[in-house]
């Protein structure tokens, strides 16, 4: 990844409060205008500064739109709060963190389809996006492993692929009914079919 998002003036207070501002506004504008329609005038504009003070946070437009993109595929901290806070059985939460993948790539799409379409002219947006299955698998994989240390699971699965193979069906459902909208002939609708997926799964790793 670029390291041009970093921000080169680290103040506190009402700087800090701008250049969130700022980055709230490019967020914005990505989802409304896409990346290369998200300039740095119009961020200017929606944050209510001058250019002169967005590149006094950025070094370039390419470093703030990093910077928001960043931001917005950041999804680990809230996976691993649903995972720490979920009370239910392992069946349970298998097809509850699905769900709850699925709806963090909803709630996100315009920046994750951002990245998929920038990749072709910038493979570091690619790598950005691949972060996105990357850190659901690690937190499924590392939940999936403590419960097989307990007792819970067979420990002698491999549960990296095993997460990898529910949260792959996951981004499926979400490129085929958020982005393709493709029609298709499966009787079930996407949370059937990560439901299903689930139950596999957990038949496949109980003890």
């Amino acid at each position: 990844m670029n390291e041009d998002y970093t921000d080169i003036h680290e103040g506190k207070g009402a700087e800090q409060e701008t250049r969130q501002r700022i980055i709230a506004a490019a967020k914005q504008l990505m989802a409304e205008k896409g990346y290369k329609g998200a300039t740095t005038r119009k961020i200017a504009e929606l944050a209510g500064v001058n250019e002169v003070t967005v590149f006094r946070h950025f070094k370039n437009k390419e470093g703030l739109l990093d910077a928001a993109l960043l931001e917005m595929t950041a999804i680990r901290d809230p996976l691993e709060a649903f995972v720490r806070d979920f009370s239910g059985s392992v069946e349970e939460l298998l097809a509850a963190y699905a769900r709850r993948y699925y709806e963090i790539l909803v709630e996100r799409k315009d920046s994750f389809i951002i990245c998929m379409f920038e990749a072709r002219d910038r493979p570091e947006l690619a790598q950005l996006f691949c972060r996105i299955p990357e850190a659901a698998i690690e937190v499924l994989r590392a939940e999936l492993e403590k419960l097989a240390s307990q007792g819970i699971l067979d420990d002698q699965k491999d549960h990296g692929v095993a997460a990898h193979m529910l949260l792959s069906t996951v981004l499926i459902e979400f490129i085929v009914n958020q982005h393709i909208g493709l029609e298709t002939t499966c009787p079930m609708d996407e949370y059937q079919v990560m439901q299903h997926a689930s139950n596999i799964l957990f038949t496949g790793l109980r003890k």
